[in-house]
């Protein structure tokens, strides 16, 4: 399993980028569904207090209850595959995902408008992250990356990897507290911009798979996850990186840190490991539904939510 799209096939089993903006879209809309909380979902975020989770075929939840229950989002412009969220405040989110399709929202998730697609070629994004309502950077299959600096009206190609090989798929971005950015990619590569994108730097760690998310903690430490249970922490912005052991070699999808301080990794297999210790040890645990996960969040009262390729799975 090399790719991001290989894991997103095998967990639902079982169970060009452009420089300017839309003109004439051939996406059609996402379709209401009976039970949109059954369909794979991929990934997760909080809008102020609603949990945004999006995934197959468009759909986009939402949750005002801190994820005991969900509905389906009023108004989504695409059937596409999502695959990330990234959101700024309480209202104001973007999402990406198959067709090198960027939608995005103005009122907590309830509808959305189509800002980007790239239909010439297999051109998935896998992540997406904006570090103000201006500036954003999406990222996906074959170091296939973009930028905007106006909100996503226009999106424009971004090199992020440089040398003899350009092409490592690119698999999850994240942010730190001094505005720095960081990419989870494949063959153990972490990329770094001190530069708010301008200009990066690649960091060969001695993992030899791919990290598909990352996150930095509250105490500024940074974590990656990715296959066969790495997860390597960095203590130095991203200079050096230590891995951290799992306890299993199950493949690690997503992370999060709740509000007690507490991280939570979920993977496949139902696997979920829990740090009580800002990431330097972790807990595993594997659900008696073996259910693959795919995203976690953080509910109320700090309940990790947890979903997958069967929807929306627990609150724990």
């Amino acid at each position: 399993m090399i790719m991001k799209k290989t894991f997103i096939a095998a967990a639902v089993a079982l169970l060009c980028v452009g420089g300017h903006a839309i003109a004439a879209s051939v996406q059609k809309p996402a379709v209401a569904v009976a039970h949109a909380s059954q369909a794979p979902i991929l990934a997760a975020a909080r809008a102020g207090q609603r949990v945004v989770a999006v995934g197959d075929h468009g759909i986009v939840l939402l949750s005002d209850d801190g994820g005991k229950t969900f509905r389906q989002a009023k108004t989504v412009p695409t059937q596409a595959l999502l695959t990330s969220l990234s959101f700024i405040d309480d209202k104001q989110g973007w999402a990406a995902g198959h067709d090198g399709v960027i939608i995005h929202t103005t009122d907590s998730g309830e509808t959305w408008t189509l800002q980007r697609e790239d239909l010439a070629g297999d051109k998935p994004l896998f992540a997406i992250r904006f570090n103000d309502a201006k500036n954003g950077f999406a990222v996906g299959l074959f170091g296939n990356a973009v930028q905007t600096v106006d909100g996503g009206a226009h999106w424009s190609a971004l090199t992020i990897e440089s040398g003899e090989v350009t092409d490592h798929h690119l698999y999850g971005i994240f942010g730190d507290a001094n505005s720095a950015l960081y990419v989870a990619g494949e063959a153990g590569l972490v990329y770094r911009s001190a530069d708010r994108g301008l200009t990066w730097t690649t960091i060969q760690t001695s993992n030899p798979g791919s990290f598909w998310a990352g996150l930095q903690l509250k105490d500024g430490s940074l974590l990656v996850v990715g296959q066969r249970g790495h997860i390597f922490n960095s203590v130095d912005q991203g200079t050096t990186w230590t891995e951290v052991p799992s306890g299993t070699q199950q493949s690690l999808t997503n992370v999060v840190q709740q509000s007690n301080g507490d991280v939570l990794v979920v993977g496949l297999a139902g696997t979920t490991l829990r740090s009580t210790d800002a990431g330097k040890t972790f807990v595993m645990h594997e659900r008696a539904d073996r259910a693959p996960l795919t995203a976690a969040a953080v509910g109320n009262n700090d309940a990790a939510l947890l979903f997958g390729a069967t929807g929306v799975i627990a609150a724990k």
